[in-house]
């Protein structure tokens, strides 16, 4: 589990979620992700990062799940792979 990585992960996740909360369905998770990044960088706990990108990795399965083509399977990887 590397800080790396799952950092990397959490900024990609945020990044597609932000996208796609046009209508604000993700907001949720947008706020999350941007908190614990924040906290993070400030006491480099990555606890709370590993948590909220399992739940986005959660929520990006499910949208791809009804929308195939709205969420890149190298995303779904690289979640995967950060929370391995």
């Amino acid at each position: 589990m590397s800080e790396v990585k799952i950092v990397a992960a959490a900024e990609a996740a945020l990044t597609k979620l932000t996208s796609l909360n046009k209508k604000g369905e993700y907001e949720k998770q947008v706020n999350d992700l941007q908190w614990v990044l924040a906290s993070f960088k400030n006491d480099g706990n990555p606890e709370g990062v590993f948590e909220k990108v399992a739940e986005a990795q959660t929520v990006l399965a499910d949208l791809k799940a009804q929308k195939p083509r709205s969420v890149a399977k190298k995303l779904m990887d690289q979640l995967t792979e950060a929370l391995a």
